[in-house]
């Protein structure tokens, strides 16, 4: 059903002159922008692409969760939550870097949970790294998730010092080959090095909003705070140590992933996309543990229903004739 609901609420997508946005983009993105903007059927090739992204994600998010036992049961609701909060707002709606990013976040999530009682997790953490360093090169304030590899080591292993030099070097090898490889193709000029980092140098930091997004902005809140009062609530009832240490950590992605927002060029919704993967386990913790059913799927209609109303209201603008 996945691919289904996504499809409702991307096919609104249709009628947008740009499906593309390079907005917080580093190299790996614009070239990979650039390379299917020459191709033939560019447009459908870049909408299509953006489904299936988000559809894989969904399920690969959802195995990481069940595998690990981070909830209390094992469900598919991560996945559905995903999807909804990957298409929440116009914006999101778009061939963007988070939509490669994510994939490589999801790589590094999976890694810090292979932290926890591993005789020896140097390996791990030097994936964790090399996951986050590669999102960085799609998406700059990927990095700014980094420090939670610290976070899993001080949660989930005793100290170390030398996973912590390792993760250093993880995060740092994408970009030393990313660096030769424009040395060897002879393209390591300062221009170059100006356009990578123009984002750092140029930022404005400025949101676009729409007075729409109030009703959609409510409910998400409204969740959010509710989720983690659950998820505070839910630290003492777990009976796996492993299982409360997880979802410690998730409350210190959704803070990470907060800070991210807070330091992308142009804050737009794109930049909230990082906020999905920890609010759709934490709304799914939050969903599966309420002991009203009829509520649940209430409050879950309801921030569905505000979803759709949005992509509504901007496909009208896009064709006011539509209806």
């Amino acid at each position: 059903m996945l691919p289904l609901v996504l499809l409702v609420m991307w096919v609104f997508i249709l009628p947008k002159t740009e499906i593309g946005n390079t907005e917080n983009a580093f190299p790996m993105f614009r070239y990979a922008f650039q390379t299917f903007q020459g191709i033939r059927f560019s447009r459908e090739v870049m909408i299509g692409i953006s489904v299936l992204a988000v559809v894989l994600q969904a399920l690969f998010l959802t195995y990481v969760i069940n595998k690990q036992s981070v909830l209390k049961e094992s469900s598919h609701l991560p996945a559905l939550m995903y999807v909804v909060l990957m298409s929440c707002f116009p914006e999101q709606l778009s061939f963007n870097p988070l939509l490669l990013a994510n994939f490589f976040i999801i790589f590094f999530l999976n890694s810090l949970f292979s932290f926890y009682r591993a005789d020896s997790a140097s390996f791990h953490v030097f994936d964790a790294g090399v996951f986050i360093g590669i999102a960085g090169l799609f998406y700059w304030p990927s990095l700014f998730l980094f420090p939670l590899t610290w976070a899993a080591l001080v949660l989930l292993r005793p100290f170390q010092w030398k996973e912590w030099v390792v993760s250093l070097l993880g995060v740092a090898l994408p970009f030393i080959v990313f660096a030769i490889g424009l040395f060897w193709f002879d393209m390591l000029s300062v221009n170059s090095i100006r356009s990578i980092l123009e984002p750092f140098y140029q930022m404005h930091f400025s949101a676009v909003y729409k007075s729409t997004y109030i009703i959609l902005f409510a409910i998400l809140v409204g969740l959010s705070i509710a989720s983690l009062i659950k998820f505070f609530q839910d630290m003492s009832t777990f009976a796996k140590l492993r299982t409360r240490k997880f979802l410690v950590l998730f409350v210190w992605f959704f803070l990470f992933a907060a800070i991210s927002y807070l330091v992308s060029v142009k804050r737009t919704m794109i930049s909230l996309s990082f906020l999905a993967i920890p609010l759709s386990v934490m709304y799914s913790n939050y969903f599966l543990t309420m002991k009203k059913q009829w509520l649940a799927e209430l409050l879950f209609l309801l921030l569905l229903a505000a979803v759709i109303y949005n992509q509504v209201i901007n496909f009208l603008e896009y064709n006011p004739l539509a209806f």
